[in-house]
């Protein structure tokens, strides 16, 4: 693995007017550029506790991964001394890279701790993202992925394969450009919404619930329902094959052809 380090630090005074009082917050970012060879992986895993997780697809032998650490304290002083407090590991084992920043154990007062991830590789490896605070991005992977955020949204643009995306708070507007016969796209989520575009000529059978919301499923040539009502709708589109599972508790879910 090679690493190249770039290391810099950005003062940004943000002062709020509260009366007489003001804040002032002092942020620093660390970036640190890791590079992996593609040769023998076919799985990578991104674990942050607080940050944002991109995968885009490129035409390259290699992937690459920059990492950005920042810290917002109350001065420069106190920014420094915990940067460090984000531990940042890589690994490759039995064909897997996983990539994980590991946070401190306990909320520090009046300190903003956040790890962000942005992988460019090439577009064959499932992807395994775990997120507490924050949002997930892909685009254009084809083997699929297995995405778990508390608090954020996931949003992917041109994917294949397996999906499956569970979420606590927030959305999932997923876009494939392809779902076989042998994949599956099944999301999850607690509060917020789910959007799932699909190719008007998918087959698929699909089951799509929420507890408070609407289901729409629009734009395609031959769907077929068992089960037709406002907050819940099942059946199949075109001849079936793939499987389609989309539930959520509170919010919205559309279905519907790209």
């Amino acid at each position: 693995m090679f690493k190249t380090l770039s290391l810099f630090a950005l003062a940004l005074l943000l002062i709020i007017a509260c009366g007489d009082e003001t804040t002032e917050d002092y942020r620093l970012e660390d970036t640190e550029t890791y590079t992996w060879s593609a040769g023998g992986i076919n799985q990578i895993i991104g674990i942050t506790v607080n940050g944002d997780i991109t995968v885009i697809a490129v035409q390259e032998t290699t992937i690459t991964a920059i990492v950005t650490r920042i810290c917002i304290a109350e001065d420069s002083t106190t920014a420094a001394e915990h940067i460090d407090d984000i531990v940042v590991t890589d690994d490759v084992s039995s064909n897997i890279l996983t990539l994980e920043a590991d946070f401190p154990d306990t909320t520090m007062e009046n300190i903003d701790l956040t790890a962000n991830f942005d992988f460019t590789c090439p577009e064959q490896f499932f992807l395994d993202i775990g997120i507490v605070n924050g949002s997930a991005s892909l685009s254009d992977m084809i083997a699929g992925a297995d995405i778990g955020i508390v608090n954020g949204n996931l949003t992917m643009d041109n994917c294949q394969g397996s999906i499956v995306g569970t979420l606590v708070n927030g959305t999932i507007d997923c876009d494939l450009s392809a779902l076989a016969a042998a994949d599956s796209a099944v999301h999850t989520v607690t509060n917020g919404d789910i959007t799932l575009s699909l190719p008007s000529d998918v087959s698929a059978t699909f089951d799509a619930f929420t507890g408070n919301g609407t289901v729409t499923v629009t734009g395609f040539a031959s769907v077929s329902y068992t089960t037709e009502e406002t907050n819940h709708k099942a059946g199949t589109i075109g001849g079936g094959g793939a499987v389609i599972d989309l539930q959520v508790t509170n919010g919205d879910i559309i279905l519907e052809a790209r």
